[in-house]
């Protein structure tokens, strides 16, 4: 009891039945009416927004591309579990779609069967559907031409909006803005990286050098860790996922961005997470930071998914978020 009087005096709640919006408990200003969740609020002393999938903002351009082989997922799988996930297939569509349909009932089955680790059921559900990627080829179309079809996946699951939980294969990019700063939650599996080259090697791979400095496992694959790829399985490239799990700060943290390599390639973390700023939607940040993408070079399919969290819309008075805009443009018009 005596937590809910400290939370009651400390975010000024009035009553229980008056918890519907910022206004109630005045804790950030910022741009969305956030429902609080009650108990977690009094099991963590302070007030926590509840985020649901509608707050989500998401998009995804073709780019300079026949097609765009990314898929975006937001769903909540069980009362307070959220699930986003990004696939950005390669080879063709077939394993980003395999993984858009099917992913999120493997991490339901594990959650049935009482898996409480959620890494650990993002790791078992990823092994799982490349196996069974792999059977669904296998038996349809031995090979065919579509054991070189890929995806990354870049999967969160957001827990009574303050358990954050990240799994990963591929170069597809999990950010956290913290303080206006922008916090890499993924690494992207690569041969630049010596641990996932050594892998290769020593599967009996090769890494074919590219002028720009980048490697691609057997002269194909620029990354070293996908769903897919069927070919390149027994070469080390591996489908099993890097997880890390981190604590939502509401206070500090103003949301969560997934991009796919064609926004990364063209911006800098801190540039995506600058674009966002600059915006009053998720929506329209999302929407923005693809259309800069595109605006700076990249001719991949550009994807953005944003999950604002309590500091959305919190100003950085420090940090002038136009500056960035200003430099590039200015050495765009001095290559001309």
């Amino acid at each position: 009891m005596h937590h809910f009087v400290r939370l009651c005096k400390t975010s000024r709640f009035i009553k229980t039945s008056s918890l519907r919006s910022r206004h109630d408990w005045g804790s950030w200003d910022n741009r969305i009416d956030f429902t609080i969740l009650l108990q977690q609020s009094i099991n963590y002393g302070k007030p926590i927004p509840k985020i649901s999938m509608e707050m989500v903002g998401q998009a995804s351009v073709i780019g300079r591309r026949n097609t765009n082989e990314d898929r975006i997922k937001v769903k909540e799988i069980l009362p307070n579990l959220l699930y986003i996930a990004l696939f950005d297939g390669h080879g063709g569509p077939l394993a980003a779609d395999f993984c858009y349909e099917r992913l999120e009932y493997y991490i339901e089955y594990w959650l049935r069967r009482g898996e409480n680790d959620l890494e650990n059921v993002l790791t078992k559900s990823f092994v799982a559907i490349n196996n069974s990627f792999a059977h669904f080829i296998t038996f349809n179309w031995p090979g065919n031409e579509l054991m070189y079809s890929g995806t990354t996946a870049t999967v969160c699951l957001l827990k009574n909006s303050v358990e954050l939980v990240v799994a990963h294969v591929g170069d597809s990019r999990a950010l956290l803005c913290r303080n206006a700063e922008a916090r890499k939650l993924t690494f992207d599996h690569n041969p630049s990286s010596k641990s996932e080259k050594d892998r290769v090697l020593k599967s009996g791979g090769f890494i074919k050098a590219m002028g720009n400095g980048s490697g691609l496992v057997n002269g194909r694959l620029a990354m070293t860790r996908s769903i897919g790829d069927l070919d390149l399985k027994p070469f080390g490239v591996i489908a099993h996922p890097y997880t890390r799990t981190e604590e939502v700060k509401h206070r500090k943290d103003s949301f969560l961005l997934l991009a796919s390599d064609g926004v990364t390639f063209a911006l800098t973390d801190q540039e995506i997470i600058d674009c966002a700023n600059r915006c009053g939607k998720t929506s329209e940040a999302a929407s923005f930071i693809a259309d800069q993408a595109l605006h700076y070079g990249c001719e991949d399919n550009a994807s953005v998914v944003i999950v604002p969290f309590g500091a959305w819309g919190k100003p950085a008075p420090s940090r002038n978020v136009n500056s960035f805009i200003f430099g590039r443009e200015l050495g765009r018009s001095n290559r001309f």
